[in-house]
């Protein structure tokens, strides 16, 4: 899943103009120039043979991540570099920004990036931060991959916003987003089994038989198993009950 086609594309989302969200927390003024002059260092972080200059206890107040990699026991306490893997060097320069400045510019094009970046490195505060733009830019084309990237990633407020998106907009979900397609089967059932599903009966039939067409060979055995499920309430059934 990659929710970054959703976002970027043009025709499902207008571009945004890149913003700086600012964070309240105090952050010391004369921390500001040490990053990028160097003052005062005592690391060097190394991100695809990319080096940053590190002072170790302003980065350890930011995140226990660098707290147990200048402190445990196979990092001696005068080593210089510090290999980071598994993350990009424009990742990596956007955390340390955020942690000398407690500013980060978030854009369509990096949220995700910058989400799974500060997830590794436990900069939860970041974390909140995609997860607010990413809540932002819910629509019908990127609502479900939304939902199905924060299955990966602990960002229960927006997932919880993401689902709420889709139940209360599953008909034209179901109709536009390409996304819908994709879904597994048990991710399909769980929405079909949620009380707050009011639809039509025929948009959940035309919605499942779509889902079933896209994968027939794999799919066809799984339609009386969904159009069984007790969760979803037909509008005509609701409205006849309560009459």
């Amino acid at each position: 899943m990659n929710i970054s086609e959703s976002l970027l594309k043009g025709d499902l989302l207008p571009i945004v103009t890149p913003r700086e969200r600012k964070m309240s927390a105090v952050a010391c003024p004369a921390f500001h120039g040490l990053c990028p002059e160097g003052k005062l260092g005592d690391g060097i972080i190394s991100v695809d043979s990319i080096e940053f200059i590190a002072h170790k206890m302003i980065l350890s107040s930011c995140s226990p991540y660098y707290r147990a990699l200048f402190s445990n026991n196979w990092s001696n306490a005068e080593r210089k570099v510090y290999k980071i893997p598994s993350t990009s060097s424009e990742m990596m320069s956007l955390l340390m920004e955020y942690t000398y400045t407690r500013t980060v510019p978030i854009t369509d094009d990096n949220v995700e990036s910058l989400l799974i970046a500060a997830d590794q490195f436990n900069v939860l505060d970041i974390v909140r931060l995609c997860c607010e733009y990413l809540k932002s830019q819910l629509c019908l084309e990127n609502c479900i991959g939304i939902w199905r990237f924060t299955g990966y990633y602990y960002c229960p407020d927006l997932r919880e916003a993401a689902h709420e998106f889709i139940l209360h907009h599953f008909e034209e979900v179901t109709r536009v987003s390409t996304e819908f397609l994709a879904l597994s089967l048990n991710d399909l059932e769980r929405l079909l089994e949620k009380d707050e599903l009011p639809v039509k009966e025929e948009a959940v039939f035309e919605a499942v038989l779509k889902w079933v067409a896209h994968d027939l060979q794999n799919r066809r055995q799984h339609v009386v198993v969904l159009l069984g499920k007790e969760g979803w309430k037909p509008l005509g059934t609701v409205n006849s009950t309560s009459a």
